[in-house]
């Protein structure tokens, strides 16, 4: 999902959307890097914010299940817990 979806989505799907989901790719990987810094990741909590206000914007209501809310608490769970990736 980090790598491959924005090749593949950048090209088929209009610029508006492809940008927005690529966005929130990015955030996977930097979410998922092996070195994870406080300041970077209160950056990173931001900029998912404004990603998933972005994607309320152009997606119906029904899209949003509990399960892309969660997406706004993986930093602080980062932040808690350690790296992801283990």
């Amino acid at each position: 999902m980090e790598q491959l979806l924005p090749l593949a989505i950048r090209q088929t799907l209009p610029k508006e959307v492809s940008s927005i989901l690529i966005d929130l790719c990015s955030f996977f990987k930097q979410l998922c890097n092996k070195v994870l810094k406080i300041d970077e990741l209160v950056q990173l909590q931001d900029r998912v914010v404004l990603t998933l206000c972005h994607m309320e914007m152009l997606f119906p209501p029904s899209f949003f299940t509990m399960m892309v809310h969660l997406i706004v608490h993986l930093v602080e769970d980062a932040k808690l817990g350690g790296l992801v990736q283990y």
